[in-house]
């Protein structure tokens, strides 16, 4: 789970602060480095919404990584397909790449999402 330290890291890397819970209000921004200012609760969650939304994109790359055959049995694939002339291993990987495609970051879709936790800031606000 994407959490504000998540976000300031990537924000303002290098700089130094504290938070105790996973609220805006217990932030206490210290020693920045020069030119970074405190980031604002709107850059935070926009940001927050940003990273979860790659995490899902990605999600690809870890049921590829569970599924792929094991380092030792694609060399023992490559092995074989070279000497019987085969496309076992090949084969495989593809099987694995087709089962779980691709994925990448739509901005249309991360625009919306940012817009959404905006209003979702805003609504908590006035509750």
């Amino acid at each position: 789970m994407i959490n504000i330290s998540d976000a300031i890291e990537i924000l303002r890397p290098g700089s130094k602060w504290i938070i105790t819970g996973n609220l805006y209000s217990n932030l206490n921004w210290s020693e920045p480095p020069e030119g970074q200012t405190k980031p604002t609760e709107e850059e935070i969650v926009q940001k927050i919404a940003e990273l979860e939304y790659q995490e899902e994109v990605n999600e690809y790359q870890r049921q590829r990584a569970a599924e792929y055959p094991s380092i030792t049995e694609q060399q023992d694939m490559q092995f074989h397909d070279s000497v019987n002339g085969t496309t076992t291993w090949k084969d495989a990987i593809q099987s694995v790449k087709d089962k779980y495609p691709k994925k990448k970051m739509v901005t249309k879709t991360l625009n919306k999402r940012k817009k959404d936790a905006l209003a979702n800031l805003e609504a908590s606000r006035e509750s």
